[in-house]
């Protein structure tokens, strides 16, 4: 395992950044208001706090402000957690 360099974590976190701002995406197009609580109806809020539950979701903070209600919500980040950590793990220690 080699050591992690400043550079190398820098694009780590771009990394992770637009992998967020992808799965926001998708989100927001896809995800109701049956799927999420406390998500709001105006179209800047409400991509922001989707993208702030996928931040809190994949650090695990999970302040609960924001939480999966539906089946396929729950099923759809546990399938995020999944990806995002593994494809992270994958980056930082050259799997």
């Amino acid at each position: 395992m080699s050591k992690v360099t400043v550079h190398e974590l820098v694009i780590c976190i771009t990394y992770i950044l637009m992998i967020n701002l992808f799965f926001t995406i998708i989100l927001f197009t896809w995800a109701t208001d049956d799927d999420l609580n406390n998500i709001p109806k105006a179209w800047g809020e409400r991509f922001v706090s989707i993208f702030y539950y996928l931040i809190t979701t994949f650090t695990t903070t999970g302040y609960g402000d924001i939480y999966a209600k539906s089946v396929r919500m729950k099923l759809f980040i546990s399938a995020y957690m999944i990806i995002v950590f593994s494809l992270t793990v994958s980056f930082l220690f050259d799997f």
